[in-house]
């Protein structure tokens, strides 16, 4: 299977034109098509390196006060199931 991601705009009657080259003449394929409307803004490469530079700086940030799993309760004693 191969996947082809594209962003295209509708003309002035709502419609999108999609072109779609397979590779060769008189081959049978099946086309999938799947769209979601976007607004157009996304994060600049800056705000996603912003981003994973706050992410990076919380690596350990809990190194001074581990955190402890306290001592567990004994299970109950239960009769067998004959």
């Amino acid at each position: 299977m191969n996947t082809v991601r594209k962003l295209y705009e509708s003309d002035e009657q709502g419609m999108v034109h999609v072109e779609l080259p397979v590779g060769a003449p008189h081959r049978r394929v099946e086309v999938v098509l799947v769209w979601q409307e976007i607004d157009g803004v996304r994060a600049p490469p800056e705000a996603l390196e912003n981003k994973r530079v706050e992410i990076e700086a919380l690596a350990g940030a809990l190194a001074d006060d581990p955190i402890e799993r306290p001592a567990q309760p004994l299970l109950e004693t239960r009769l067998p199931i004959e």
